[in-house]
């Protein structure tokens, strides 16, 4: 009986270019192990997760699928069928030596080559097994790989496109290398007793370092735990501190949740994002600033961080009424620095000429750590009620208040984290207009700038609709072709690998 995976998409798709085009690479005999892996629809949290809210995330049925086989020598060859090129592979090769003897800005600037950056997702895991010490790529007893992708996640649509291509080769590699898996999370707790076990979350936290330290993107993990550990058709809910999982949420009977790409292309590597996050991390630098003068104005010392580092902690009401007044509305760098000095971000670096919206990007984020915790509470309310509450007034009131906290979500992204788009607000305004046709609320989603907007609505013949309407209309004003992301399937830790 095949392996299940072997049934999910892309997975047969890549398999069959793979016989069919690189059978020189792969061999007609040699074992070839595969691994899936989704993208996900940033439901509530997106740019919060790096200052330590709660997030929601839904993984979807769109997915990274990897093949890896071994070569007799020591190179890396990486293929790729629709990273860059629907037709024909594209093709990079990179010694083992140099993924281990190279610092990672080094590699960063290896794959920041024009054509180059999709293998460093790629490449760029190999180099986080070896650098966290759980494979010596340095060693003669490690032989070479060709490892082939194809992904149906639509690329620049802030539905964790990345996250998919490097969670499905770290599930392949992971078990390729022999690495053992511990099927706990590890929230909290001690580590598993052997060191180089693999937890859900270790594997996420690889992934992340590889797009931190040689794609030179500075997300966090939300996205790949949802793509490692999300479970289809529920939210998966991490706070983000680093990394604590709670049970999934389910979607309430009668709702879902999809997403709509505006066709606008987002990217978080650098510009406005980066921009956002070293702004929310000075903001956070001022408030512990002033937490230090008002207790040394009190006689008391400040020891600690009551904030442990995120700016999630806050209690919304003190921020506004405390800390808020005291925050720079903007700063430039190297003003900053002269006065606080450097941030606690490990992921970004404060541009001494770049100025930075500090107060508004700390509204963003404590504001939005507030609005994803009551919205999973008004999802539990109206899951709690039950399918026999379906249409009942109080489960439409929690479900109605639920939708108004991602609107606001979706205006914060605009006016406070200035990663909004234009496309994606004439988008969320043409779904508001046909809320009496079963839509709930709408927003941007992941990085902003573009990408997807995440929709709370019911199912059913209205609802389809509706937002077929809806992207009709945005395609009649805008010229781009709206593409609907309806689907959930499980993440790659439950799916596992296969070999062939």
């Amino acid at each position: 009986m095949p392996h299940p995976l072997l049934t999910l998409d892309p997975v047969p798709a890549l398999l069959s270019r793979v016989r069919a085009e690189l059978s020189a690479e792969f061999g007609q005999t040699t074992p070839v192990r595969v691994a899936r892996a989704p993208g996900r629809l940033d439901v509530m949290g997106g740019i919060a997760d790096y200052t330590g809210s709660l997030v929601c995330e839904l993984p979807l049925d769109r997915a990274a699928a990897v093949a890896v086989g071994p070569r007799a020598d020591r190179q890396v060859q990486v293929f790729s069928f629709d990273l860059l090129d629907e037709h024909r592979p594209f093709t990079l090769r990179v010694p083992l030596d140099a993924l281990a003897a190279a610092d990672p800005s080094a590699l960063r600037r290896e794959f920041a080559e024009p054509g180059r950056q999709w293998a460093g997702y790629v490449a760029g895991c190999l180099h986080a097994l070896h650098a966290a010490g759980l494979v010596d790529l340095a060693s003669a007893d490690v032989a070479g790989l060709n490892i082939a992708v194809r992904s149906t996640v639509p690329i620049g649509a802030g539905v964790s496109s990345s996250a998919a291509v490097e969670v499905a080769t770290m599930s392949a590699l992971v078990d390729h290398f022999g690495l053992p898996r511990a099927g706990e999370p590890a929230n909290d707790g001690p580590p598993p007793a052997d060191p180089r076990a693999v937890t859900p979350m270790r594997l996420a936290a690889l992934c992340q370092r590889a797009e931190n330290d040689v794609v030179g993107a500075p997300c966090g993990i939300m996205d790949q735990a949802a793509s490692v550990y999300g479970r289809a058709g529920a939210l998966m809910r991490m706070v983000c501190q680093p990394h604590r999982l709670q049970e999934p949420l389910a979607v309430p009977p009668g709702m879902r949740f999809v997403g709509i790409d505006s066709r606008v292309r987002h990217a978080v590597a650098g510009g406005q994002y980066g921009r956002t996050r070293c702004a929310a991390f000075m903001a956070h630098r001022v408030i512990l600033h002033t937490m230090r003068q008002m207790g040394a104005m009190a006689g008391r010392e400040l020891v600690a961080d009551p904030t442990n580092g995120y700016l999630a902690n806050l209690d919304p009401d003190d921020y506004k009424r405390i800390f808020r007044p005291r925050l720079p509305e903007q700063a430039k760098g190297g003003e900053f620095l002269l006065k606080y000095g450097p941030t606690i971000d490990p992921a970004t670096r404060i541009e001494p000429d770049t100025v930075y919206e500090v107060r508004h990007a700390a509204d963003h984020h404590v504001l939005e750590a507030r609005r994803v915790t009551n919205f999973a509470k008004l999802l539990g309310e109206a899951n709690a009620m039950g399918p026999a509450a379906v249409g009942s007034r109080d489960r439409g009131l929690a479900l109605d208040k639920a939708g108004h906290l991602m609107y606001a979500s979706h205006q914060s992204y605009g006016m406070d984290a200035m990663l909004g788009s234009a496309e994606c607000d004439l988008l969320v305004s043409l779904l508001r207009d046909r809320e009496k046709q079963g839509i709930y609320g709408a927003k941007i989603t992941g990085g902003g700038g573009g990408g997807t907007v995440a929709v709370l609505c019911e199912t059913g013949d209205v609802v389809d609709r509706a937002l077929a309407d809806a992207m009709a209309a945005y395609e009649k004003e805008t010229g781009r072709v709206p593409t609907l992301l309806a689907g959930s399937s499980d993440g790659a830790w439950w799916t596992g690998s296969a070999v062939l």
